[in-house]
């Protein structure tokens, strides 16, 4: 039983990615413990739900294992090696390395009596954490002048259309520029805390794959970079699961496919500038077509449904065959 509610969530996630493939072809567990441990390995996060009292071995990315309890009685106070702090509803991030850089949160989802839920997520050193002010003696303390994206170009921008326009008319220099001041994707504008963290680390781990040509090489390097496997694979892993682990693996994969399928609108916008930069299309067109493309992604994370998810799969088809059909006309011209 239940591996066909596996098998069945997971064939619905290979028809997404079977049609994305198509269409652009064409054109952790609750408590106790356990002798393993807890850990990231292929995650992003692990969900966690506490009664009273939860102990176990937490490992990093890296292999890094600390101790990790977090103890509930009204409110939640989590001890993760030598540090002990006490959890605030929302995301409570860390920094392990003193470089003011989150390595780690541990979001406090609810709480409740002796019960709380939690996800502890790999923030991958992208979310800001404040340094506590040094005081020093006879010595005014000065505030430091907050990051404004002063000397920006396009990111300030009102307007999605306007910023697009921007970015992509910027010369090479220009662009690396803007990015080192400030790399924010626009799926990634809109969000807050963690989540936002985490989707600017997607977008930067993909960035090696488009040294690959267009085609399976590229689509593999992004797979590899999300921890994505086969279905076949990720049916297999989340059948060893028991519990609430069971649906926090398929709730990972079916991110994972969704942020494929993402990554796929994303590839189209990169082949729409290299157009550009060979002079088979002008800006507007370009940047007209990715200002849609951003807007489906926004529309695609905002779906209900499957079958609301195809429609705009299928929408992003045939701007990409519009586009396509104006640089043709471009060419004859």
């Amino acid at each position: 039983m239940k591996r066909d509610f596996i098998a069945n969530i997971l064939l619905a996630f290979a028809i997404l990615i079977s049609l994305a493939s198509y269409v652009f072809a064409a054109g952790g567990g609750g408590g106790g413990s356990s002798s393993s441990g807890l850990g990231f390995g292929s995650r992003d996060s692990v969900y966690i739900l506490v009664n009273q009292g939860y102990s176990e071995k937490f490992s990093l990315k890296n292999g890094t294992k600390y101790n990790l309890k977090i103890a509930v009685e009204g409110n939640a106070t989590v001890t993760f090696g030598s540090l002990s702090f006490q959890l605030e509803e929302g995301d409570n991030f860390i920094d392990l390395n003193d470089n003011n850089l989150a390595d780690i949160d541990f979001n406090l989802i609810s709480i409740k009596g002796k019960v709380a839920n939690v996800r502890i997520i790999d923030t991958k050193d992208t979310i800001l954490v404040a340094k506590e002010p040094e005081i020093v003696e006879e010595k005014p303390v000065h505030e430091e002048k907050k990051d404004d994206g002063e000397g920006l170009k396009c990111g300030n921008l009102a307007t999605l259309k306007e910023r697009v326009s921007c970015r992509i008319g910027l010369e090479g220099e220009g662009q690396e520029k803007e990015l080192k001041l400030y790399y924010l994707p626009e799926e990634c504008r809109a969000l807050s805390g963690s989540e936002k963290g985490i989707c600017i680390a997607r977008y930067k781990s993909v960035q090696t794959c488009w040294k690959f040509p267009i085609g399976n090489e590229r689509v593999s390097c992004v797979k590899r970079s999300m921890n994505l496997g086969t279905i076949q694979e990720e049916k297999v892993a989340c059948s060893k699961l028991t519990g609430e682990d069971i649906s926090a693996c398929i709730r990972e994969i079916k991110n994972k496919v969704y942020n494929l399928i993402k990554w796929r609108f994303y590839d189209l916008e990169e082949r729409a500038e290299d157009f550009m930069h060979r002079g088979l299309a002008d800006n507007e067109t370009v940047a007209a077509f990715i200002e849609k493309t951003e807007r489906n992604k926004a529309k695609f994370n905002e779906a209900k449904t499957n079958g609301e998810r195809k429609d705009i799969i299928l929408a992003v088809k045939n701007d990409w065959k519009d586009f396509v059909n104006k640089v043709r006309e471009n060419l004859r011209g």
